[in-house]
């Protein structure tokens, strides 16, 4: 499983986000605060928060300015509660870091599903 199969499939399904045009998952201020909770959940580190306003990026936050380690959420829920209380309308995006062996891992728990052509043999 890739990076990015693990993160639509467990991190950020059922959430709702837009795509820039350089790749980034951008998410609503409730819709982060999902991401970051799934994050904890699966293990998931997050090495930055991107800050969003009006498809602008306003403040990038980095694990080391908080002196954590990237598996070590707490450093995002600050910065994220941080932003969130100040503007409603802020939008939330970051760069994760999943290890190989999670990502081995998690390709056996996630569901294969049937093509078309499959289920009629």
């Amino acid at each position: 499983m890739t990076l990015e199969q693990f993160l639509t499939a467990i991190l950020f399904k059922d959430l709702d986000y837009k795509v820039t045009e350089e790749g980034v998952q951008v998410f609503s201020s409730d819709a982060f605060r999902e991401v970051i909770e799934r994050s904890m959940k699966n293990g998931v580190g997050i090495y930055r928060v991107l800050v969003w306003k009006n498809d602008e990026v306003e403040e990038i936050l980095t694990h080391e300015q908080f002196l954590k380690k990237a598996t070590d959420l707490r450093w995002a829920k600050s910065a994220y509660f941080k932003f969130s209380r100040e503007d409603a309308t802020y939008e939330f995006s970051g760069e994760f870091k999943v290890s190989e062996k999670l990502l081995e891992r998690a390709a056996l728990f996630v569901p294969k599903v049937k093509k078309k052509d499959e289920e009629e043999e």
